[in-house]
């Protein structure tokens, strides 16, 4: 079967509503809900209209990410807030099921993200913001070719102290060199 997006161990696919299973269950997850800094719990209810209201919106891509040898979905990736004038969006990703994690599934959602982003979309920028406390993600950055940028001091409030965020991004021309 062809998918959206692929690699040999996971593709890219179009949200679909019982991949709301899949946020529920990671943002109730202490080792997910770490990493994405979420303060409050939230019903199934209440994600699904967060999620309607962001598919809705024309400059979200969406995609789920699911592990080809099993079919399940382990993740979200997404750009936001795309820019077709100044062709560039802020990239998002999260495995909110943490059994996933060290799978490499993450830097493999990332370059097909960039390549799709480069190739498809002609974007000339992707960003991020990644907390300077989840080292394991500013390593999958970094290892395709994102560059920091610069650090937003105390950035957000999480468990009793403000945490630092990097700036990173990656160019066309960071990868296409002239």
């Amino acid at each position: 079967m062809k998918f959206f997006l692929s690699s040999s161990s996971i593709y890219l696919r179009p949200w679909q509503d019982e991949d709301i299973d899949l946020l529920y269950k990671g943002l109730n997850d202490p080792d997910v809900r770490e990493t994405l800094f979420t303060f409050r719990p939230k019903s199934k209810e209440e994600l699904m209209e967060e999620m309607k209201k962001d598919l809705s919106n024309e400059k979200n891509i969406l995609l789920t990410i699911c592990e080809c040898s099993s079919n399940q979905p382990v993740g979200i990736t997404a750009f936001y807030r795309i820019d077709y004038i100044s062709r560039a969006a802020i990239f998002f990703l999260s495995l909110y099921d943490s059994s996933k994690w060290n799978h490499g599934y993450g830097s493999e959602a990332t370059k097909l993200m960039i390549d799709y982003a480069f190739n498809i979309l002609n974007l000339n920028r992707i960003q991020l913001h990644v907390s300077t406390e989840n080292p394991k993600a500013i390593s999958i950055y970094e290892k395709n070719g994102f560059i920091l940028e610069g650090k937003l001091r105390e950035a957000m409030y999480h468990n009793n102290r403000y945490v630092d965020f990097n700036v990173m991004s990656i160019i066309r021309s960071d990868i296409y060199k002239k």
